[in-house]
């Protein structure tokens, strides 16, 4: 019974810290998305006031 619970707390720290690993890479790859947008924005603004 005691070995059983000692097996499970490492497993569940990993199963925590692949779901924080994951929430931060989603979160990671939308704000590169929304840079990327932000970005493109303005070089277009620019190119249009030049232009």
């Amino acid at each position: 019974m005691l070995e059983k619970t000692l097996s499970e707390k490492p497993l569940a720290k990993m199963r925590e810290r692949a779901f924080e690993g994951v929430f931060i890479g989603v979160a990671l790859i939308a704000m590169m998305g929304w840079a990327y947008f932000v970005i493109l924005l303005a070089v277009k603004f620019f190119f249009w006031l030049v232009g």
